[in-house]
């Protein structure tokens, strides 16, 4: 059973629901504790935001992801269509690992070098998800904790994961982690 949520751009969920990533990168938002992403869980459903979310910072093999920003503030409801496990986490130590990276991100070069600069004393995290597709997707009651710089959300509720499918099978996703832990530098703190 989940109680949180991860949130993070929309492109960027349906790319891990699809299986064309697993690598996301955090920073943390201005809502955080103590100003700095930390991993509340490893398992949470994956919340699809449009807070933030820049087109011109996705590389265009995935512009076809980017839905149009929806104009209602406040739904009645948040759709849920998977939920992920954080298999590994870890710290960049550079910029020139975390750039080492774009070829497995949706997003560009650029975004990388933006999510650096911002705040440059936090560190910048590497996160590989497990992500798996909801065969029904989940309705939520839209509260406003889902609003806001956060990385994650309390549900207020738990949802169970059982009717759900994952996006990659266990043989691809073990060869894509090993591929990008086989590439960090040693000075990569694993979380």
């Amino acid at each position: 059973m989940l109680t949180w949520a991860l949130k993070e751009w929309d492109a960027a969920v349906t790319a891990l629901l699809q299986g064309q990533t697993i690598l996301l990168l955090r920073k943390g938002g201005i809502r955080e504790q103590q100003g700095q992403f930390s991993v509340v869980t490893r398992q949470g459903l994956l919340l699809p935001t449009f807070e933030h979310q820049k087109p011109g910072l996705i590389k265009p093999e995935f512009q076809d992801l980017v839905q149009p920003t929806p104009t209602d503030e406040k739904p009645e409801s948040v759709i849920f269509s998977g939920w992920a496990e954080i298999t590994h986490g870890f710290t960049l130590p550079s910029t020139e690992a975390a750039l080492d990276l774009v070829p497995d991100l949706i997003w560009t070069s650029q975004f990388v070098q933006e999510r650096l600069q911002w705040q440059s004393e936090r560190p910048l995290y590497g996160l590989l998800l497990r992500a798996y597709r909801f065969n029904n997707p989940v309705t939520l009651p839209w509260h406003s904790g889902y609003r806001g710089c956060r990385s994650w959300v309390e549900l207020g509720q738990s949802v169970g994961v059982e009717d759900s499918t994952p996006a990659l099978t266990d043989t691809d996703y073990q060869h894509r982690v090993s591929r990008l832990l086989a590439d960090l530098p040693d000075e990569a703190a694993m979380l």
